[in-house]
């Protein structure tokens, strides 16, 4: 028989896999952007919806500490995405390569363009898609318990 560890409060490959996740959706959400030439703020739910339930069942043990991680992971991919979408508006416009211009335009430029291409109907989504990551973070979390990972028979 062996003493069993204390679960830790907060899973950092959890978190990792969780920003990743949230980074790498952001960036398949610039391209299908950038593809149609359209913001699509819309794609912002499901990945927030993505982001949630990879925190409920990988993040950290404390539910309100998830919620927050997931609403702000979803903020993050939102961000990221506006950021290379107004990156990749630039570019087309001066005729360059979208790398050269990752390194050139500052945060000041990519919000003007980020802010000047979005509705009131887009900021509804992005502001949607944080509640639907800190929902489903939440979602089915109270009352779960960790299955049973002992080997051998059950004691009675």
């Amino acid at each position: 028989m062996r003493a069993e560890r204390p679960l830790p409060p907060v899973n950092p490959l959890g978190l990792a896999t969780a920003l990743m996740v949230a980074l790498a959706g952001g960036a398949v959400w610039a391209l299908a952007a950038l593809w149609r030439q359209d913001v699509l703020a819309y794609l912002a739910m499901p990945l927030g919806f993505v982001i949630g339930r990879i925190l409920a069942t990988n993040g950290p043990r404390n539910a309100a500490f998830a919620a927050v991680c997931a609403a702000a992971f979803s903020a993050a991919a939102s961000a990221y995405a506006l950021w290379m979408i107004a990156s990749g508006r630039v570019a087309m416009l001066l005729g360059m390569r979208l790398t050269d211009i990752f390194g050139a335009i500052g945060i000041d430029l990519a919000y003007a363009v980020a802010w000047a291409r979005l509705s009131g109907l887009d900021l509804v989504f992005l502001g949607a898609a944080a509640i639907i990551a800190a929902v489903a973070a939440l979602w089915q979390r109270h009352g779960a318990t960790a299955p049973d990972q002992s080997i051998g028979p059950a004691n009675s």
